[in-house]
């Protein structure tokens, strides 16, 4: 029996990872790329490995940065609650406009709770209501709401809001 040493799993894992390829697909192509450029280089006596990724890795890594939100961590720092971080996230998107209308199913799914809160009335007093006020009063947005109807039923979320420069803090 051999027993495997980290090293020799470092050695292993990096091998692998050479063969190993990603498929990306869209509407028009699929491609494959292969993670690593040339053979690992393994640093004898040091337990490392030095690793090329390819071109066309690297290339497709720096076009996904440009389709994630990004924000200042230091806004939702102090929130406690994750819907609200959630929250904050999905309005952050919608900056430019300080207006996002989302359907509650979607709504609802972004926050992880879609088999959750089946009557309005109750989303909106445990998660939407909770949410807004931590944001407003922990956060650098402004934010106000509206339920949007169709016939008697609700059916999406207007949210409406501003950054506030001056960061709210717990005294």
């Amino acid at each position: 029996m051999q027993i495997a040493t980290p090293r020799r799993d470092l050695y292993t894992a990096a091998d692998a990872l050479f063969k190993s390829s990603i498929l990306i697909k869209d509407e028009k192509e699929e491609t494959e790329l292969y993670w690593i450029q040339k053979k690992v280089k393994k640093n004898k006596g040091e337990g490392s490995v030095t690793l090329t990724w390819s071109d066309d890795v690297v290339r497709y890594i720096s076009q996904l940065q440009s389709r994630f939100t990004s924000y200042k961590l230091r806004n939702i720092a102090q929130l406690q609650s994750t819907h609200s971080i959630r929250l904050y996230e999905l309005l952050a998107k919608f900056a430019d406009t300080g207006l996002r209308v989302i359907s509650l199913d979607e709504f609802k799914a972004a926050l992880g709770i879609s088999d959750k809160y089946a009557q309005y009335k109750i989303l909106n007093r445990d998660v939407i209501k909770p949410s807004v006020e931590e944001l407003n009063k922990r956060s650098d947005l402004v934010i106000r709401y509206n339920s949007v109807k169709r016939g008697r039923n609700v059916v999406a979320i207007e949210f409406e809001f501003r950054h506030d420069s001056q960061l709210k803090m717990d005294i």
